[in-house]
């Protein structure tokens, strides 16, 4: 029953701000005024599975958000740590049970959800250092050119920013729902939101 609630609160929020004219609502925190029609086009973009074998930014961000939740530490950019090994796939697995979801060890549709959802919101300020790298490295694999440090400062959230700007999501420097997954969804790569 929670995976199911899980899966339908982000759909609930995006039916919702279509129903309430076209903006996101200030509880959304990052994109208040994202036009309601870019919010539809991000929610739309499908997310990537990421699997054993698997490599790239997204398979260090994971290992990042896994690392704060489990408190432990990752170091996104380090030989190995964009590739989906046998102890990411280990963490994975402890994660989905931790929130009853089915131990794939895949990073699937509802594995994305539950850590959107577990992720909150990243805004300057921000003291969970293991995402704050996750989010760091993955913007600058999307154009950015932050130190990986932890530090969600005023260059953090100019990077934010200006993919924010980008991806035509109001721009406030905060990591919430719609900005993670446009970082995180397929499409992150593109130019802008692919519609």
């Amino acid at each position: 029953m929670k995976t199911v609630l899980r899966a339908a609160v982000p759909l609930a929020a995006a039916i919702s701000v279509l129903a309430a004219g076209g903006r996101t609502a200030a509880a959304h925190a990052d994109g208040a005024d994202t036009d309601r029609r870019v919010l539809a086009a991000i929610e739309a973009q499908p997310w990537v599975t990421l699997e054993k074998g698997d490599k790239g930014y997204r398979v260090a961000a994971v290992r990042c958000l896994l690392a704060q939740i489990h408190r432990t530490t990752c170091t996104p950019g380090a030989s190995g740590a964009d590739v989906f090994d046998d102890a990411l796939v280990a963490a994975v697995r402890e994660y989905q049970a931790d929130r009853e979801l089915v131990g794939t060890g895949t990073v699937n549709d509802e594995t994305w959800v539950t850590l959107r959802t577990d992720h909150g919101i990243a805004r300057q300020g921000d003291t969970r250092a293991q995402l704050v790298k996750g989010l760091q490295y993955s913007l600058n694999r999307l154009g950015a050119a932050l130190a990986v440090d932890g530090v969600f400062g005023p260059r953090t959230a100019t990077a934010v920013k200006n993919f924010q700007t980008r991806k035509e999501i109001d721009a406030d420097g905060e990591v919430g729902p719609i900005t993670f997954r446009a970082l995180f969804a397929q499409g992150a790569e593109s130019r802008s939101t692919p519609r």
